[in-house]
């Protein structure tokens, strides 16, 4: 029987709802598992736009659970990061999944800030909200890019472009295809 790949979604406060919930919806529509992840007690975030998006789970019921997901995404909107950036859990799953060689670590808008400041985007090619480029790596002008583990995505606008990296990442271009003829109505 094949694996399932799983991915992780964190969700903070501030959190750009686009970027999260386009990058889920199309990772589902692939057949991937994504768990959207409150950072919060509660299962329910407060979007950068006002929306309430509840979470099947928490950080404290995932606990060490992480360990069984192939992937971390971590999305955008300024306050969400900085309240990304704040969080010890958070820091250890960026810490997991950017230095596990078997994991992928993803990151979109301004996320990408946070593996620059923790020193892991060196040396890799990587793109971001522009104004949020670390000291570390090469930062390209285009939509998504995937450099050997690091998926990044520029903003809200190439969330699509993304989520469609992650999922050729790991299922090729018959898992895009899926994920697309729901999304574009279209039948291939």
């Amino acid at each position: 029987m094949e694996k399932k790949v799983k991915g992780i979604i964190l969700m903070a406060d501030g959190v750009e709802e686009c970027e999260a919930l386009i990058t889920a919806d199309i990772l589902a529509r692939s057949g991937i598992e994504v768990e959207l992840v409150s950072i919060k007690k509660c299962h329910q975030v407060h979007s950068s736009h006002g929306v309430t998006i509840k979470t099947k789970t928490n950080y404290l019921e995932l606990g060490d659970g992480y360990l069984n997901y192939d992937f971390l995404v971590l999305p955008g909107g300024k306050l969400g990061v900085d309240n990304l950036a704040k969080s010890k859990y958070v820091s250890k799953l960026v810490d997991y999944f950017s230095s596990e060689p078997s994991k992928l670590m993803c990151a979109i808008c301004a996320a990408p800030s946070i593996l620059s400041s923790r020193g892991y985007l060196k040396g890799v090619n990587y793109v971001c909200f522009p104004g949020f480029q670390g000291e570390s790596g090469t930062w390209n002008d285009v939509g998504s890019i995937v450099d050997g583990k690091f998926i990044t995505g520029r903003s809200m606008a190439y969330s699509i472009e993304f989520a469609s990296n992650i999922v050729t990442y790991y299922l090729g271009k018959g898992g895009l295809d899926a994920a697309y003829a729901g999304i574009y109505g279209t039948n291939n």
